[in-house]
């Protein structure tokens, strides 16, 4: 049954590709050309670090190992993380589920179809990742093709192991916990182990591996280099047998790779063994509804009523409702502080020793912070007309214009992005000392860039709706999503080049080399202008235009 299982997977995938329409076709294929342009920059950016660290006198191949056996440790915690949320979404609230335990299948055969689903969502993007790191590592070592053989014969039992450790962790919590609030607590969890974990591989300072001085004796460095990454996790395995590849010991390649295999196997034979016993009680529980025992109500304040702003106040209350009910959004803010928190720490790492440097990197700070408000708009706003829903029918039978309801989105998602936006310039230019001209002129962009985004967020959002989407993931790899980033990565680029010969003529004039010119002064305040104005207005009117006209 369970060839069967898989014969209609391989139908639907052959299907779906076969009633493709020539928009999807291109479509995918622009997504597809984008996909192989970052795996091609990856794999350039790990080919000048490898290359530099193989230069490095007596010690470059101890740093090329021991840069492997930390990245492949990472992948292996961030394919753990990742499967907790996909096997919660896979094996429990997957649409044919209902389908498949109506079917005379064994629960056995059902988990196993469903669990490989999961690890294969959970892993493969991670482990993609990899693909360009041995590739530049191939061309700095001069390895050939057969080399990549042996990476492809070892990696899939060390994704495979990683993914079987949190669908077990999962699996467990609602054998343990059979109710709907437990993938609440499964989401926030995870978050918080993604934030935990993002912010030790920083803390940790992998810098360090390229300057030795940075330790205290040489021996301690050496120590350091040759101190095994875990030696009790399948990421130490899989460093090792690639390290025994690369050197030519087929043999030790072999029983290392045999022995992941296994452990594989065994690993995941005992988890279908334990499914056929908790599965379903997990499962059964799992659809039972939350028990909400509190009571929204919504209450208009006396002034309200009398400035007339009952129809804004209301929809504002919804969208908050709505907003905190979601647990989801409880843990990305959680990713969002983590996020926070490394970058201002990775600003004050930053070994800068003079004033001048300090304050040009806080004016470029314009370009790393807008690039974070970007991801966070493609995150909050952008999504926030689509996911509506089925439910849109509902505010276009009130008595509500399409500008109203897309202010109130605007309004709703600008307060937490200006309040990021003036966290990141006020501590950055804090951080660093920046002279009062770079401060000021960092904080009024930064807080614009974030006024901007958003109004492109609500504008795009609106401009390319889809209310039957499953889950906000689909929202945010949707074209319509692309075409937002891309327009917001223009944008933020083209607000530094506006920016810059102020700042230039600032330089200028403490180095005593020239003096304030205020007639470029005007044309780049101008330039900034126009530009936030197209920003603002162009997205806006289109999205609301092509909302008024959604059937």
């Amino acid at each position: 049954m369970f060839g069967t299982l898989l014969r209609r997977r391989a139908r639907t995938f052959f299907n779906t590709i076969l009633h493709w329409t020539g928009y999807e076709w291109l479509r995918n294929a622009a997504f597809g050309s984008a996909g192989f342009g970052l795996l091609f920059g990856l794999h350039d950016g790990f080919y000048r670090l490898l290359k530099y660290l193989a230069g490095v006198e007596l010690i470059g191949l101890l740093l090329i190992w021991k840069l492997t056996a930390m990245l492949l440790l990472m992948t292996f915690s961030m394919v753990i993380v990742s499967s907790l949320l996909t096997a919660l979404t896979t094996l429990f609230y997957s649409s044919d589920l209902k389908f498949l335990f109506k079917a005379p299948l064994s629960l056995r055969v059902v988990f196993l179809d469903k669990s490989l689903e999961s690890a294969f969502f959970a892993s493969w993007m991670i482990g993609l990742i990899l693909v360009p790191y041995i590739a530049a590592l191939m061309r700095v070592r001069g390895l050939g093709a057969g080399y990549f053989l042996a990476f492809a014969a070892a990696l899939p039992p060390f994704l495979l192991l990683a993914a079987s450790f949190g669908i077990a962790f999962t699996l467990l919590l609602l054998w343990l916990f059979p109710t709907s609030r437990t993938r609440d607590i499964v989401w926030v969890f995870s978050s918080l182990s993604l934030t935990v974990v993002y912010g030790l591989v920083r803390f940790a300072q992998p810098e360090r591996l390229i300057r030795p001085d940075a330790l205290k004796v040489v021996a301690e460095y050496l120590n350091f280099l040759q101190a095994p990454t875990a030696p009790y996790l399948p990421s130490w395995w899989l460093a090792e047998a690639l390290r025994m590849a690369a050197e030519g010991n087929g043999r030790g390649w072999a029983l290392r790779t045999a022995g992941s295999w296994a452990m594989a196997c065994l690993v995941y034979g005992l988890l279908v063994a334990l499914a056929g016993k908790i599965y379903f009680i997990g499962y059964s529980g799992a659809q039972e509804g939350a028990l909400h025992r509190r009571v929204h109500a919504f209450q208009l304040l006396p002034e309200q009523r009398l400035l007339g702003v009952r129809s804004a106040a209301a929809l504002l209350w919804k969208e908050r409702t709505t907003f905190f009910r979601d647990v989801k959004h409880w843990s990305q803010i959680l990713l969002i502080m983590g996020l926070v928190f490394v970058y201002l720490f990775s600003i004050q790492r930053l070994p800068l020793d003079s004033a001048e440097l300090k304050s040009l990197v806080s004016f470029l700070n314009v370009g790393a912070a807008g690039f974070v408000l970007a991801a966070l708009g493609l995150r909050f706003t952008f999504p926030a007309i689509s996911l509506e829903g089925r439910s849109w029918w509902v505010l276009r039978s009130a008595p509500l214009d399409i500008g109203q309801i897309m202010r109130e989105k605007f309004a709703f998602s600008a307060v937490p992005i200006l309040g990021i936006a003036a966290t990141l310039a006020a501590m950055t230019n804090w951080i660093l000392e920046a002279d009062r001209f770079t401060s000021w002129l960092s904080l009024a962009a930064l807080l614009t860039v974030g006024l901007a985004i958003c109004a492109m967020g609500v504008g795009f959002g609106a401009l390319f709706p889809n209310f039957l989407v499953e889950n906000i993931h689909q929202i945010e790899s949707s074209v319509g999503g692309f075409v937002y980033m891309a327009a917001c990565l223009f944008y933020v680029g083209l607000t530094i080049a506006v920016l810059a010969p102020p700042m230039q003529m600032h330089f200028a004039e403490r180095f005593g080399t020239g003096v304030w010119n205020s007639r470029v002064a005007l044309y780049s305040g101008a330039g900034w202008l126009i530009l936030n104005l197209v920003a603002f207005i162009v997205p806006w009117q289109l999205g609301r235009q092509a909302l008024e006209d959604h059937e």
